[in-house]
């Protein structure tokens, strides 16, 4: 399979990972045929690439760290726990404990902890789908640095509830495409607050998940809110969210800008580390994460055009790629080259989606 633009597409390509939509439901399903009139109601959602199986990509697989079971039920779970909370302002994190068991479970039966897929998420779903990726990366980062499975609980609750706070924060403010008033960057900064009150005397909370909610958005230099504390100061357990909160957000298609890349992410972020971002694990977490995840299209050091086929710990930004394309011939080509055994060739960049549009010769690379 292979990540492609919505535009690309024509209809009848095999949709090979499913969609979810901002209600945690299936959008589109794996497995069935892609319809033309998908793009509309995908566009409308932000969602402008979805994974297909085709010849190009035959043998290619992506692996999500958590079952895709697992990941829906945990969006459903906190999306009803907000909606019950609005509701009725009642809490109830027993189902949600047994989603973290599972999260938990699921990172740690896989042998690297490597993260390694594009999350499509629609921009109405940041909430619910974003919660459950900061938990991901929380327990990823939180076994890569050797913590317990009771410990790795902890982070992944924290992180499903780090932003539950914001419930509290008008929709017109958090949805607002524009920049943000002070006034209104002052609410959205007392989310934090407002989610460590909800939660501060939760007895199926832990100190640790409770200060995850309410320091998440600490600075190392202590210029962070709500409490203006120093990194000593600072929760382990909300350093780690931290560093999971700006990656996942970064790299998510927000109301206000397109998502960034994974490499721009990373390396604005190694910049954060100045003043922000604990810059240990800052270093532990970018040796996870995969620069370009299999299944995404790459341009070449020699003008050619290739998918990622595998990433692997140690080399995590010169993938193995599948050659399909070379831009100067204007020819179809077909080979497997391991970009961590060669120095004559590495990855320039990876596609984005308005290159295919505006570059002939790479639309037609890229047409299934």
């Amino acid at each position: 399979m292979r990540l492609v633009p919505v535009n690309c597409l024509k209809g009848g390509e095999i949709i090979a990972k499913t969609v979810i939509d901002e209600n945690g439901s299936r959008l589109l399903a794996k497995n069935t045929n892609f319809k033309s009139y998908y793009k509309k109601k995908l566009q409308a959602r932000g969602i402008d690439r979805i994974y297909i199986a085709d010849k190009l990509s035959e043998g290619i697989e992506i692996k999500d760290v958590i079952s895709e079971k697992t990941r829906l039920r945990t969006i459903n779970l906190v999306k009803d726990t907000l909606s019950i909370f609005k509701a009725t302002q009642q809490i109830d994190v027993t189902q949600l404990k047994t989603s973290v068991i599972q999260i938990v479970d699921d990172i740690l039966s896989n042998k690297e902890i490597l993260y390694d897929m594009v999350d499509i998420k629609s921009k109405d779903d940041y909430t619910y789908g974003h919660s459950v990726n900061v938990a991901v990366l929380c327990v990823m980062l939180g076994r890569k640095i050797g913590a317990e499975k009771s410990y790795l609980k902890k982070l992944a609750l924290g992180g499903l509830l780090h932003d539950f706070g914001k419930i509290l924060v008008p929709d017109e403010i958090l949805n607002k495409p524009d920049k943000l008033s002070k006034d209104e960057f002052d609410i959205i900064k007392q989310h934090p607050s407002h989610g460590y009150q909800i939660f501060k005397d939760h007895p199926l909370l832990t100190p640790i998940s409770k200060v995850m909610i309410l320091m998440h958005h600490e600075k190392v230099n202590g210029e962070g809110y709500p409490l203006g504390i120093t990194k000593n100061q600072i929760h382990e357990g909300a350093r780690i969210c931290s560093v999971c909160d700006v990656f996942d957000a970064m790299t998510s298609k927000r109301a206000y800008r397109n998502e960034y890349t994974i490499v721009n992410t990373l390396n604005e972020m190694e910049r954060m580390t100045k003043d922000h971002l604990d810059e240990d694990l800052f270093k532990t977490f970018r040796g996870m994460i995969c620069y370009y995840p299999v299944g995404t299209t790459v341009l070449l050091s020699n003008d050619t055009i290739a998918i990622v086929e595998q990433n692997k710990i140690g080399s995590i930004d010169r993938p193995t790629v599948r050659v399909i394309y070379d831009l100067k011939n204007n020819e179809e080509i077909f080979r497997r080259v391991d970009l961590s055994a060669t120095k004559e060739l590495k990855v320039e960049r990876e596609l984005i989606s308005e290159e295919y549009m505006n570059n002939p010769s790479i639309l037609r690379a890229m047409r299934p």
